[in-house]
């Protein structure tokens, strides 16, 4: 998130969680930061994330509610890892500062980042557990008109922009009780502000995505070819789904991606499930994933799980990820017309899963887009 260093994976779970106690970390109110990263934030979207260009719309409907005095809500959808840091970007045009809910993992990624989320008015929230101390404060930043207050409905990384996620309920909660609060107390309203980030690759396709799948068939043991740049890519997802199920079925299966894929998730997940006692009526994955990361660092903490049983709570958490990661995107095979931003979407994500990491191709446009 912040740092030059490489681009983290999408919806990182990190490590440092297992075994802590989760506290919470409250927002700060100053100005100062959040000024300063204003005036830096266009350099390092680009630096970091190859964003060079970027155009917000609609900033005039949020700045009309922050003149009327409401309490304000912004709800974006949350396809890349860029978006957490981009976001600032409507701070700029809209002359306000924000707040945003942040995972407590993600402050735990270093204490730099964590100090710069906490001055620039973020706060934590527990992803897997009901916090109530994060939830207060949403609810009082936003009935008190504080700042527009940011948070990611979706919850998680979906690594698609086309496609929106089930949405959680926390955003509905939070505007809910903050207008009950500010209406008793002032009269005023609470506004929620849906907002898209939708990103254009305006690079050469074929120059980027070469050497990505040149490295993929080094990965998989694929031979290379002149093939168009689609049968490459999905000879490449092919091969990495049957690996996976070698790995976890014993066997590569039969059929296309979208029953296969299905198939994997579950046995991923059936077992962990049974084995923490957590069986799920849910359809969305990830809340089946969050209720076992919720079970599993419960445990940790509980039990203060060392060497091998902590190194297996890992690779339960490692699974649980990977389930999550196989549900995102669209598995149905690419047609000939399939944008360049689908493309790279799939392409990343591979990538991402096989070597964990996310190379940065340029230059990416980034359009955000404000609604009523």
């Amino acid at each position: 998130m912040f740092g030059l260093s490489q681009r983290e994976v999408q919806d990182r779970f990190s490590m440092r969680a297992l075994g802590r106690k989760y506290r919470f970390v409250p927002p700060l109110f100053g100005t100062l930061v959040p000024r300063l990263l204003q005036s830096i934030l266009p350099w390092y979207l680009n630096r970091k994330y190859g964003i060079a260009q970027w155009e917000v719309r609609g900033a005039e409907k949020l700045r009309a509610s922050i003149d009327a005095g409401h309490g304000v809500l912004i709800a974006p959808n949350h396809s890349k890892d860029s978006d957490s840091v981009a976001v600032g970007l409507i701070s700029i045009p809209s002359g306000s500062s924000l707040h945003i809910m942040a995972g407590w993992h993600v402050l735990l990624e270093s204490r730099f980042q964590a100090w710069v989320i906490r001055h620039s008015g973020g706060f934590s929230v527990s992803r897997e557990g009901a916090d109530r101390q994060a939830v207060r404060t949403a609810i009082d930043l936003v009935a008190r008109a504080s700042r527009p207050l940011v948070i990611f409905a979706e919850g998680y990384v979906t690594r698609t922009t086309d496609q929106l996620e089930t949405l959680q309920e926390g955003v509905g909660l939070i505007a809910r009780k903050a207008a009950a609060r500010r209406a008793k107390e002032v009269g005023g309203q609470v506004m929620i502000h849906p907002v898209i980030f939708k990103y254009q690759f305006n690079g050469d396709l074929s120059a980027a995505a070469r050497p990505m799948l040149a490295d993929l068939e080094e990965h998989f043991g694929l031979a290379q070819n002149n093939s168009p740049l689609i049968k490459r890519l999905e000879r490449a997802r092919e091969t990495y789904v049957a690996t996976l199920e070698q790995k976890v079925l014993d066997a590569e299966q039969t059929g296309s991606l979208s029953n296969r894929i299905p198939r994997l998730i579950e046995a991923l997940l059936a077992p962990l499930e049974q084995e923490w006692k957590r069986t799920s009526s849910a359809t969305n994955i990830y809340e089946r994933v969050r209720q076992l990361r919720t079970a599993i660092l419960g445990h940790s903490l509980k039990c203060q799980s060392t060497g091998s049983e902590a190194d297996q709570l890992r690779r339960q958490l490692d699974n649980c990820t990977l389930a999550l990661h196989l549900a995102c995107g669209d598995p149905t095979p690419m047609a000939d017309g399939t944008t360049a931003e689908h493309f790279m979407e799939i392409l990343d994500a591979l990538e991402e899963d096989t070597r964990g990491s996310i190379r940065v191709n340029r230059p990416w446009r980034l359009v955000i887009d404000i609604g009523n």
